[in-house]
């Protein structure tokens, strides 16, 4: 006779297979859904910060034209406060200076005033030596003039070239009581 037992040990393993297969499926449907919720939310965060970044730009294209008009605003009070730098400088006063010193017998070619160094340089032509000579002691014994120095002479027809440096001392309570009166 011949027994077959149904009831064997095969089937069980097959059912518990089949449980851990089922087990397995769920965990990984839990996993996939997960992952899923985890891009749906990495997406919304993406389109959170694109939008901040659309907000910045729009700002920044606001705020650029007021950051020119800041700059372009600057540089004019800059060169405002340069023109009052140099309104403060009183040319006629020098005008009057070089002519208080200029003796009879020269004559100026040019004058030159170099702000940064306060000198005067003074280019003309002298009829006789001793016209260039007043021309320097006049300019030695002027209070509005420090340290003159002959830089250059040379006679041309007759009449000497020359070129005078002076270091130049605006007398201001000169323009102050000018001023008050």
């Amino acid at each position: 006779m011949i027994t077959i037992n149904f009831a064997s040990r095969n089937y069980r393993l097959i059912e518990t297979i089949r449980a851990g297969l089922i087990a397995g499926s769920v965990v990984l449907s839990l996993v996939m859904a997960a992952l899923i919720w985890v891009g749906i939310s990495l997406r919304a965060d993406i389109y959170a910060v694109e939008n901040k970044l659309r907000d910045a730009r729009a700002t920044d294209e606001q705020t650029r034209p007021l950051f020119q008009e800041r700059d372009q605003l600057v540089k004019d009070l800059t060169a405002m406060s340069g023109l009052l730098e140099s309104r403060k400088f009183s040319w006629t006063r020098l005008l009057t200076n070089i002519e208080a010193v200029v003796p009879t017998g020269v004559a100026l070619t040019s004058v030159e005033f170099n702000d940064k160094e306060r000198t005067v340089m003074l280019d003309g032509k002298a009829r006789s030596p001793e016209a260039l000579q007043s021309l320097v002691v006049g300019l030695e014994k002027s209070a509005s003039f420090k340290d003159p120095f002959l830089k250059h002479q040379s006679l041309e027809k007759g009449s000497i070239s020359f070129n005078v440096i002076a270091v130049y001392h605006a007398d201001s309570s000169a323009g102050v009581a000018q001023r008050k009166q």
